[in-house]
């Protein structure tokens, strides 16, 4: 099983991937998804943990399924 930081920082670092691959910056982000500009940076960083509910904001505000972001995320972390 991995480990709790482990799924922080390939979860944050997938938002990054997804956020830079639509040339959004982490302000636009924020806005599309309802967070806090700081908040994107310390996800992005693996400094926060999430829940589903926003996981789900996450997918909402790049415009894809939250199985699209989970598979992503599964991609890295096998990777």
């Amino acid at each position: 099983m991995a480990k709790e930081r482990d799924i922080e920082k390939v979860l944050g670092s997938v938002i990054r991937e997804l956020r830079l691959s639509r040339n959004l910056s982490q302000e636009k982000l924020a806005e599309l998804g309802d967070f806090e500009r700081s908040y994107i940076s310390k996800v992005e960083n693996g400094e926060r943990a999430i829940q589903f509910k926003t996981v789900v904001r996450f997918a909402e505000a790049f415009g894809i399924k939250v199985s699209e972001l989970a598979a992503k995320f599964e991609e890295k972390s096998h990777s």
